[in-house]
């Protein structure tokens, strides 16, 4: 098999798992099971804040157990993880045995942030492809979406009944196990390793140090995870959509606009992978204004601002976590994407608690608002501070370390 033929492979077992990673026909119907099973509105947000503690709380255990086992079987671990939780709410539906369900959920998106990210970039760099990377994550960013809007058509099969729901689903889960299982490993760094937990902490620690040392791997994962959850209102697109004035049944025409718009951002993202680091700095501001205009109108027109910040977002994701992925040293992936999933739950954590604040003052739109305002603030930092010092970060990770690393070596 020539090389050619052995990325496309790749990369079709890439995009196969993303799919049906994502294609679970439970998503739009399991909050609703939860509610039938006894769960009040209080118990089911307790539920979406045990998801992310078990992402948080396992963190550092998973990326032990990713060194220890390797990534692929550390991917089909977290998918077994998710099956398990599947199950256990259709057996047993109580507070307890949704909640477990949660952790192990939460425990699953903890292996997929350590795991499949780091394998996939890895793996480009082991066939001498890392340059397409911010490329191949905009298709597999659409492939999830694809995924994520079928799986909206899981609420039509409610007459068939929950179980029939979760079976489909987990068949998902099964496919998307098979799509990894199929991948062919080239890089060493995803290897099986021989690690005691007293050298992985080791190891961790000094992950931190080189996040601490390097400055450019700082910035750009505290810039690559302030644009992924400030700007995300995904959650809140449904009640956001009733405020600004359409009936229940249609909240879903917000959903798949905003979808469509972050789509199109992920699409082209790929062909601003060489601009200058101040414009794409510049669009964090230019993607802030829109959420601010859009708290301003807060209506259905007002809804193509909101478009806008998202194509601009979305973009704006995949090209500044690429460049955050160019940094990281290939020994130290695994953990310093552990610490980037740590980040990303506390500032989603944060950002949950800001909406929240919002919705106090007696509308969304004051969530929106702030937000932007946060947004803009951000774009400004990037601008007078970070400005082109990592403009380096185009260069392959190991080349842009060189005279950084805090031990001296490459």
């Amino acid at each position: 098999m020539n090389k050619k033929s052995e990325l496309r492979r790749f990369l079709r077992n890439v995009y196969g798992y993303s799919f049906f990673n994502k294609l679970i026909l439970l998503t739009p119907v399991y909050a609703v099971f939860m509610q039938e099973n006894g769960l009040t509105d209080l118990q089911l947000s307790l539920m979406f804040v045990i998801l992310s503690a078990g992402t948080f709380l396992t963190q550092i255990p998973v990326t032990w157990i990713t060194n220890k086992l390797g990534t692929k079987p550390a991917i089909i671990l977290g998918q077994l993880l998710k099956a398990i939780a599947f199950v256990l709410w259709l057996i047993w539906p109580t507070f307890w045995g949704f909640a477990i369900g949660m952790f192990l959920w939460g425990m699953e998106w903890a292996f997929f942030n350590v795991s499949f990210e780091g394998m996939v970039y890895d793996e480009l760099r082991a066939r001498r492809h890392q340059k397409i990377y911010s490329k191949v994550l905009g298709i597999r960013y659409n492939v999830q979406a694809i995924g994520t809007a079928l799986s909206a058509f899981g609420s039509l099969l409610m007459f068939a009944g929950y179980g029939w729901i979760t079976f489909a689903s987990l068949v998902s889960l099964a496919l998307s196990a098979l799509c990894i299982a199929r991948i062919d490993i080239k890089s060493h760094s995803n290897a099986k390793r021989n690690v005691k937990k007293t050298q992985f902490m080791k190891l961790f620690k000094t992950g931190v140090r080189i996040c601490a040392k390097t400055p450019c791997i700082w910035m750009m994962l505290m810039l690559s995870l302030l644009v992924a959850n400030v700007a995300y209102l995904d959650d809140f697109l449904s009640p956001i959509g009733t405020e600004i004035g359409l009936p229940v049944e249609f909240v879903g025409f917000v959903q798949f606009f905003i979808l469509g718009c972050a789509v199109l951002g992920q699409t082209f993202a790929y062909r601003f992978s060489r601009v200058r680091d101040w414009f794409l700095y510049l669009l964090i501001c230019a993607g802030g204004a829109a959420f601010v205009l859009f708290s301003v109108f807060y209506s259905l027109s007002g809804l193509l601002a909101l478009g806008l910040a998202y194509v601009l977002f979305s973009g704006l994701n995949i090209l500044l976590y690429s460049r955050f992925q160019d940094f990281v040293p290939t020994k130290y992936r695994s953990v310093i994407l552990s610490l980037y999933s740590i980040g990303d739950n506390i500032i989603y954590i944060g950002t949950c608690l800001i909406i929240g604040l919002g919705g106090m003052l007696g509308s969304w739109r004051y969530s929106v608002m702030i937000l932007g305002m946060i947004l803009i603030m951000v774009g400004l930092w990037a601008l007078l501070f970070v400005r082109d010092k990592c403009a380096i970060a185009a260069m392959p990770g190991a080349m842009a370390i060189k005279n950084t690393h805090p031990t001296g070596k490459a």
